[in-house]
């Protein structure tokens, strides 16, 4: 009997891992995915009704989109900060977590809409960039990218 209990924890440990990965609702279209170490917010904002053209609304409704999204996360940055301090120790600790700035976040994913409307996430690395760079989450190349330009300067 000890051996089918044992068997049985073994096979549900997986499933245990993977559901304490699963991103968080923090806020109405935030999420925290400590796993990942970001949170991300999701905003949209439809067309102007009366653009030149689809591409001219789009402009708009980007920047207002991402507007909204970093409100979202400078709210859920201070729930997170509040309610989530164990999660965040990894991150430096609650503290640390508090003082990001919200205009580092980066656009994970942009939907637009035919007529202009936008659908964007923004994503907030709970690291700031200076201290992925010490971790080595991410390290920016030493040489520039060459590109395809003729390397003259116009």
């Amino acid at each position: 009997m000890k051996w089918c209990r044992l068997g049985l924890a073994l096979a549900l440990l997986p499933t245990l891992a993977a559901a304490a990965d699963k991103p968080e609702t923090i806020a109405a279209g935030v999420t925290a995915d400590f796993a990942a170490g970001k949170l991300v917010a999701v905003a949209s904002c439809a067309a102007d009704l009366y653009p030149p053209s689809a591409d001219v609304a789009r402009l708009k409704a980007e920047r207002v989109a991402r507007s909204r999204a970093e409100d979202k996360l400078r709210k859920a940055l201070t729930v997170v900060v509040r309610d989530h301090k164990a999660k965040l120790a990894r991150f430096g600790g609650a503290e640390r977590v508090a003082k990001l700035d919200v205009s580092a976040a980066i656009v994970d994913r942009i939907d637009y809409g035919a007529t202009g409307g936008v659908v964007l996430w923004l994503s907030l690395p709970l690291v700031a960039k200076a201290d992925r760079g010490k971790e080595g989450a991410t390290q920016e190349s030493a040489v520039p990218d060459a590109g395809t330009g003729s390397g003259e300067e116009q």
